[in-house]
């Protein structure tokens, strides 16, 4: 007789009359193991049987010995660095990383994937069920404003919402000043800073410019 022992599709009972029986080349199957070979132990410590292997006519019953397989849990950065390590398992549940890669201008959000084509989100720590998966870094993209002070001026541009550390072309209108002329915009209001031009490339940033 066989025993699947927790697999399925075994062969079916052989019956003999005595000497040698040749065993059934039919193996079970089982989600996320693979079949090693029968045993007339169902832990395994008896004697082991290969499939299509030569036994002897006897009473007995042969139980199925499995080796887990082992699952990869991958972590695609998606544009970040830093991402945790691949990790492996053999079944059950696995506890993700605590470690989230980064981007520059951007904050790590959580984890996607999907599975049985159906798609989910975790976040680091989650526990999930042990498969083969590649989790992709879900970003929401940082903002920033660029202000603008006409420091005894008027008529000043609009303040500029940016993505951060992203570079960004400043407004080319320039405040008006009775009695003086525009030189440039810089982010002291004594001019000790760091001049920029009208219209010119700024890294995208929280940062106040004085005419």
């Amino acid at each position: 007789a066989y025993d699947p022992n927790g697999g399925t599709g075994d062969p079916a009972d052989q019956t003999c009359t005595s000497g040698s029986v040749t065993l059934s080349t039919t193996v079970p199957t089982r989600s996320g193991y693979t079949f090693l070979s029968w045993n007339t132990q169902v832990g395994g410590g008896g004697t082991t049987y290969a499939a299509g292997a030569s036994a002897s006519c006897a009473d007995m019953t042969l139980y199925a010995q499995w080796s887990p397989d082992t699952q990869t849990i991958a972590y695609e950065p998606n544009g970040g660095t830093g991402d945790p390590a691949d990790q492996t398992c053999t079944s059950g549940n696995v506890t993700l990383s605590t470690t989230v890669p980064t981007r520059d201008g951007y904050t790590f959000v959580a984890w996607s994937y999907f599975y049985a084509g159906v798609a989910n989100v975790a976040n680091p720590g989650d526990s999930i069920s042990c498969t083969d998966l590649t989790l992709t870094a879900q970003w929401s993209q940082n903002t920033s404003t660029i202000a603008y002070d006409p420091n005894g001026g008027t008529g000043d541009p609009a303040d500029q919402t940016c993505t951060s550390g992203v570079l960004t072309t400043l407004s080319s209108t320039v405040p008006t000043r009775d009695g003086y002329t525009f030189l440039s915009w810089n982010t002291a209001i004594t001019g000790t800073g760091t001049a920029y031009a009208a219209g010119s490339s700024i890294s995208c940033a929280d940062v106040t410019l004085y005419a």
